[in-house]
């Protein structure tokens, strides 16, 4: 069994271990910066504003809110999807959503809407 250090725990006992160091010991110490005096006039730069983007069109809303129907499973060609693609990344360059989705459901409203029987 081990012994117990008794000087460790004597709080009379000369302290012969090594004192604590830190890796912060050697660095610097914090001062605080001189601020300049509050009757100087600070110069604000003054920048131009970006140009407002021309209003894309955009479809009217429909007066009932649809539910979108997440994740139905249609096959496509494969230049379809190369084409949404790029009408997605021509419509962000133009700051549009970019929405294929988007463009997706306006081409089967088209669809339905020139097959449909009109009554």
């Amino acid at each position: 069994m081990k012994q117990p250090r008794i000087e460790g725990f004597d709080p009379n006992a000369q302290d012969k271990s090594k004192p604590l160091a830190s890796s912060l010991d050697n660095m610097p110490t914090i001062e605080k910066q001189p601020t300049a005096p509050a009757s100087t006039p600070v110069e604000i730069p003054r920048t131009s504003v970006p140009p407002v983007l021309p209003v894309r069109d955009v479809r009217p809303a429909l007066s009932v809110r649809r539910k979108i129907k997440s994740r139905h499973p249609f096959d496509i060609y494969e230049d379809q999807d190369e084409a949404l693609r790029q009408l997605s990344i021509e419509d962000r360059m133009r700051g549009g959503a970019g929405s294929m989705s988007a463009m997706v459901r306006e081409a089967i409203d088209d669809y339905i809407a020139k097959v449909k029987p009109q009554n």
